[in-house]
């Protein structure tokens, strides 16, 4: 009889997977209840449920949705998107009539960017766009033929694949990832194949120029060191904003067919929210006409933005935008230029300084440019020119400015009549009539007041520097008819007459003299005004100044003495006083070195030519130490206590003050590792906690609406970059904005939204150019307060991101910015003021940048003396992405102020919070940090079907009890495989005993 076959070797193999599986997923189920707070935000997955009391009869839908569904708000959205574009792109240049467009007009859509629009920016701005139209069909739409032959060229798979942008994602190396970027448009050859068909598609030859950008990594410009770009098929020079060969070449034989009559006109569009270089629109600039008849700024259109750019092709909508940002022939014209690329300090290897990576220490910027940050500059310097001043130097406004800020065509004419000014006790109202005075068109108007105030021989002996105009209000019209006119009112706050004088009074002051007021198309136009009601014109200074000013519109008023209190302190009661002296390197203990600040006194003695030199030094390095804190306050205070048995609920503080005394007894309930879970875990989300009852809270990305990311937000809608929101000047309209991305949140499930983006664009190259609104802080900061009112209107809080100075990206983990006083609180704090204390901005999100040799993060005057007790914010200031970064850390933060951080994990800051569990000191700033976070979300949509009397029940999230089912199952499966292994060595080592001894041998 034949033995059966033993089935040890199967019952072996068996037992020893699934005993390895069963590990894994012990393994696995410890590694991701380490990461439990993420993957519950990632999977939507709760941990809590609501015992509600039934008897309770109240309205717990405290922040209501404004749409009746879905649809209703995705239509709406759509066409606020659209509209937005349509108001806030801006026409620059408009000859031979080129547009509009005739109605039913045949076009050729040219450049890779006709068929692959720049939508948004990279990284956390991102948004989805898999539903937005193209351009082609937005055209159709407004009832324009477009060259069917030459879009499917371009669309095609082989042109894709070979001619698409290039855009770096967002990586440490940020000096690497410059030279990611490439235009890489396809040649002129590549499409021979289409030619025939242009003459048929010859009522305009539409050029698309686009440019990306993105978080992680600076433009590159091809100066100052950073690396050559591939920016064309042919080697460029490094400099992404200039037209690239292929560019180039696309414009020479677009102009030689329409010289031949194949087109009528030619026409560009400037897709991009980083200023394109513009010489080749000027043939004395670049020796070359072009024979470009239109030029339209469009920046980052964002999901139907597409379809307002149509509009004003088609003439359905006539152009009322206005730049927010100076076009330049060379960008390098900027003085930002010569230090906006971070370098080292050339002793940084000597104190073993981190130059790469996420713990970035050596590696520096200066703002030596100062308060001189564009159109400040370039009208400053041309003002200084035309009045002949001392030391103005060889400056040519006219040969530098291509557009100026503020700039905007329109298809009309626009006259200004009846200027008059009316002053009250702490305002001026402007009031003026705008009159359509074209025959032709309907459009609106934006109206621009600037001001002028004295450069006095205070400032000069004080440090002080100023503009020589400053945008200070704002208003749009309304549509406009051929012949009607409006009367428009702007009230300009005589705060905004205030400078800040760091080295004297050491507070805001408003010099003794005349001050200067006018209504003007532009930045430029404005100062031209100004001079003529100072008495110059064309012909008096033999031909310096552009164009003779219009004194009619300029109002003088006369400040009879230097005042320095009036504004010494803040509304709220706080005496302002310097607060960043340790940012300046002329003032800092850490003494770098000493820098000269670009002034007005002496153009030519401190522009800049060179980056400016700092060094290390042991202080310096000290301070750089990723934790300053030494435990020795850790008794200073009584241990606060935890854990109590209080029985109150975060529902039962609604609508208490911030200094209600019961907020005491409710934090007293929270527990040492509730505390600990919520502010170093605070990645996308506030944890929930059983103690309050306090339930988990979503927080998503993004300045242009919510984002595609971790999760969702696809069914959001993506709006157009935050330029063009603010190039409409149009505050109710981007109130709008803002109460639709409220709503999207309310739909989605937020509290929570990571911008809107307040940082600066101090040059053409920041990676993240379009998700901040300008150049200039009032419109931004303006702008911004109307969108920050409506996205909170519907129960979302916001964190302002970034605060502060996080205006680059390269060496952004760590940088050391320097800069001064003045520059610090009249530019970069600007906007986060503004949109705290006329939007009532809950939050911010601090950058990753330093203030000199301090964590922004870690700086107790910024977060604390600053936004705190001199703005009055009240709600939390959370980190920029800190998982992977030591110097961000956790103790020295929440010291100076900072509550939550944007971590995902727990290896850094979660592990080292169990150091400090018996640190009285360190638990009162974690108690203080969770008061801010708690009356941030009580005020919030998260309260949303929560009664005072309901109470929280703690559950398992779904897939942690998967995991623990898996686990359970592979145990029993290796167990059963086991012990049939074991049975089956027991049968063998049975039939071995028993054989017989033949079988034996």
């Amino acid at each position: 009889m034949k033995n059966k076959k033993s089935k040890v070797g199967l019952w072996s193999a068996l037992t020893a997977i699934t005993a390895v599986l069963t590990i894994a997923a012990i393994v696995g189920n410890i590694i991701a209840n380490q990461y439990a707070t993420t993957i519950n935000v990632a999977l939507n997955a709760s941990t809590y449920q609501i015992i509600h009391d039934s008897s309770n009869t109240e309205d717990t839908e405290y922040f209501k949705k404004g749409f009746a569904s879905d649809e209703e708000r995705e239509a709406y959205e759509a066409e606020l998107c659209a509209q937005v574009e349509a108001e806030g792109a801006a026409l620059l240049k408009n000859q031979n009539a080129a547009l509009p467009l005739a109605q039913g007009a045949k076009v050729s859509l040219f450049g890779h960017g006709s068929v692959d629009l720049m939508y948004g920016g990279t990284g956390s701005g991102s948004v989805d766009t898999s539903k937005a139209p193209n351009f082609k069909q937005a055209l159709e739409s407004q009832g324009i033929s477009v060259n069917e032959t030459l879009w499917n060229l371009y669309s095609s798979d082989s042109m894709m694949s070979k001619y698409s942008r290039m855009t770096p994602a967002s990586i440490s190396d940020t000096l690497e990832a410059n030279t990611q970027y490439a235009v890489n448009e396809a040649p002129w050859s590549a499409l021979s194949s289409a030619e025939s068909s242009f003459a048929e598609y010859g009522d305009a030859a539409i050029v698309v120029l686009s440019r990306s950008g993105g978080e992680g990594a600076d433009l590159p410009s091809g100066e100052n060191g950073t690396n050559d770009s591939w920016i064309s098929g042919q080697e460029g020079d490094g400099n992404y904003l200039a037209l690239s060969a292929e560019e180039l070449e696309l414009l020479q034989n677009l102009k030689a067919l329409k010289d031949n009559g194949t087109f009528k006109s030619i026409i560009v569009l400037l897709n991009s929210s980083n200023a394109i270089e513009l010489d080749f629109l000027n043939p004395e600039i670049c020796g070359e006409d072009y024979g470009i008849d239109a030029a339209m700024w469009i920046g980052d259109v964002g999901q139907t933005g597409i379809n307002g750019v149509a509009q004003l092709l088609s003439g359905a909508v006539t152009p009322s935008g206005s730049l927010v940002d100076t076009y330049l022939y060379d960008n390098m014209a900027n003085p930002a230029m010569y230090n906006f690329y971070t370098q080292a300090y050339p002793n940084a290897a000597e104190y073993n300084l981190l130059t790469e990576g996420a713990d970035v220490q050596g590696m520096y910027s200066v703002y030596q440019e100062g308060i001189y940050l564009g159109y400040r500059y370039f009208e400053t310097r041309y003002e200084d020119v035309v009045m002949g001043t001392a030391n103005a130097g060889d400056y040519d406004w006219a040969k530098t400015v291509a557009y100026p800020f503020g700039y905007g065509d329109s298809y009309t004419d626009f006259t200004y009549s009846n200027f008059n000014v009316t002053e009250s006790d702490d305002a001026f109202d402007i009031s003026l009539t705008v009159t359509n005075s074209g025959k032709t068109y309907s459009g609106k108007e934006t109206v621009q007041v600037y001001f002028q105030s004295p450069y006095t021989d205070y400032d000069k002996a004080n440090g002080i520097e100023k503009a020589a105009v400053e945008l200070a209000g704002f208003a749009k019209t309304d549509v406009l008819a051929p012949g009607a006119s409006e009367t428009v009112n702007i009230t300009v706050k005589k705060s905004e007459l205030r400078t800040y004088d760091a080295n004297k009074a050491k507070t805001y002051i408003v010099d003794a003299g005349d001050y200067y007021f006018t209504v003007g198309t532009d930045s430029h136009n404005a100062l031209n005004n100004i001079l003529a009601a100072k008495g110059y014109t064309v012909e008096n200074t033999n031909g310096r100044m552009t164009a003779d000013g219009d004194a009619s519109l300029v109002y003088t008023w006369n400040n009879p003495a230097l005042d320095t209190t009036t504004y010494a302190v803040s509304a709220n009661g706080t005496a302002i006083t310097n607060l960043f002296d340790e940012s300046d390197p002329n003032k800092s203990s850490d003494a770098p070195g000493s820098v000269t600040w670009m002034s007005r006194s002496d153009w030519t003695g401190t522009i800049p030519t060179a980056p400016a030199q700092l060094t290390a030094n042991e202080t310096l390095a000290a301070d750089l130490a990723f934790t300053q804190y030494d435990g020795s306050l850790a008794d200073s205070v009584e241990m606060p206590t935890l854990g109590a048995k209080n029985g109150l609920t975060l529902a039962s503080m609604i609508g208490k003050d911030f200094d209600d005394p019961e907020w005491n007894t409710l934090l007293d309930q929270l527990t040492y590792d509730e505390m600990v879970n919520t502010i170093t875990l605070g990645f996308h989300n506030t944890a929930a906690a059983a103690s309050i009852g306090k339930t988990a809270t979503k927080d998503e990305n993004g300045p242009q609406g919510l984002t595609a990311a971790l999760t969702g937000g696809a069914s959001a809608m993506c709006y157009t970059s935050e330029d063009v929101m603010a190039a409409t000047f149009n505050v109710d309209l981007i109130n709008d904005v803002g109460r639709c991305i409220g709503e999207d949140c309310l739909a989605m499930g937020y509290s929570g939204l990571y911008g809107p983006g307040i940082n600066m664009h101090r040059t053409a190259y920041s990676g993240r150019n379009f998700e901040y609104y300008a150049e200039d802080p009032f419109i931004a900061g303006t702008i911004c307060a109307a969108e920050v009112q409506g996205i909170q209107s519907k129960g979302v809080y916001v964190y302002l991101k970034h605060v502060a100075l996080n205006d680059s990206e390269t060496s952004r983990r760590g940088v050391n910015t320097w800069l001064n006083e003045q520059t610090a609180r009249e530019i970069y704090l600007e906007v986060a003021d503004k949109a705290i204390t006329d939007g009532g901005a809950w939050d911010v999100m601090t950058g990753f940048n330093r203030w000199g040799a301090t964590w922004c993060g870690a700086n107790q005057n910024l977060l604390t003396g600053f936004l705190r007790e001199e703005l009055g914010m009240r709600g939390m200031c959370i980190t920029d992405f800190s998982g992977s970064s030591q110097y961000m850390d956790l103790v020295d933060g929440l010291i100076a102020g900072s509550d939550i951080w944007d971590s995902p994990m727990p290896k850094i800051h979660t592990t080292k919070a169990a150091n400090y569990e018996n640190d009285a000191y360190i638990v009162t700033q974690m108690r203080d940090a969770m008061h801010h976070i708690l009356y941030t979300v009580v005020n919030s949509n998260a309260m949303n079907g929560w009664a005072s009397t309901d109470t929280l029940k703690t559950v398992t999230p779904w897939w942690q009890t998967a995991i623990y089912a898996l686990i359970a199952v592979l145990a029993v499966l290796t167990v059963l495989c086991a012990w049939q292994l074991s049975k089956a060595l027991k049968a063998k080592k049975s039939a071995v005993n028993t054989a017989p001894a033949a079988d034996q041998q």
